[in-house]
């Protein structure tokens, strides 16, 4: 590791897991089928044109997936989706990726809030990761969106049914 010690690397690991993010699935087609990513390290990056940018290590599958296919989706996960984030995140419990539904030449997750259908448009280094910035093509919104799975300190977190007077 280069920069900060290793005891600077777990506290930069902890500081940064203080930041709550929504949780997201990034879905292309690999060689031998479908791949996917779970990621938090997911921003808007323009209006116009709409492009987004996800974070991946250089060493992902996914990662190499989505460049080489050239599209990717970003699907935007609700609160009740923990297994599809964990299936994706390598922790591979049951789901079945079978599940992900065709839009065109892209794959999308059913039932989450909602999918972003990409292209990418350029990447850029970023120590042990690639930033991959897509240009949204197009955009699957659910008519009632559900409550968001959310990730905080290393765990997954919902909101609260109420909101409190300060979101008012």
């Amino acid at each position: 590791m280069r920069g900060m010690a290793e005891s600077q690397d777990l506290t930069f690991r902890q500081m940064m897991g203080r930041f709550a993010t929504g949780v997201a699935v990034v879905l292309t087609a690999g060689r031998n089928g479908p791949v996917g990513l779970t990621v938090n390290s997911l921003t808007s990056l323009s209006l116009d044109p709409p492009l987004l940018l996800f974070c991946a290590k250089n060493s992902s599958r996914t990662a190499e997936a989505v460049l080489d296919c050239g599209l990717f989706s970003v699907n935007i996960l609700a609160a009740a989706q923990t297994d599809v984030s964990s299936f994706f995140a390598g922790q591979r419990e049951r789901w079945d990726i079978t599940k992900c539904r065709g839009h065109g030449a892209w794959l999308a997750i059913p039932d989450c809030n909602g999918a972003l259908l990409c292209k990418v448009a350029s990447v850029y280094p970023g120590g042990d990761h690639s930033i991959i910035v897509g240009e949204v093509k197009e955009i699957l919104a659910p008519a009632a969106p559900q409550r968001p799975l959310l990730f905080h300190e290393g765990r997954y977190r919902l909101l609260p049914h109420q909101e409190s007077a300060l979101c008012r």
